[in-house]
């Protein structure tokens, strides 16, 4: 009867991690394409003279967070509220 409790404890405990959601994994000055491959990040903004682009991310439980690559390279990372919140950030 305790190992049926226990497995069942285990099960609710680890379920329960689906629901929390995913952090981003990054660290600065990653390039574009590996961040591509260990996230699932939205294109949001790209400004063609500069070579800067911006991609976000959100998960239910936490705020957007921004990204900032130029030349093919991380180089800011901001966090928001909304998913315009961007566009207030100067790069």
């Amino acid at each position: 009867m305790k190992k049926l409790i226990l497995i069942g404890l285990a099960l609710v405990m680890l379920s329960c991690r689906a629901f929390v959601g995913f952090e981003p994994t990054f660290t600065m000055g990653m390039s574009e394409s590996d961040f591509k491959k260990k996230n699932k990040p939205e294109l949001v903004a790209a400004n063609e003279e500069d070579g800067t682009r911006i991609y976000s991310t959100y998960y239910a439980s936490t705020n957007y967070k921004f990204f900032f690559f130029r030349n093919e390279k991380l180089v800011r990372f901001e966090k928001g509220i909304y998913a315009d919140d961007y566009k207030s950030f100067r790069y």
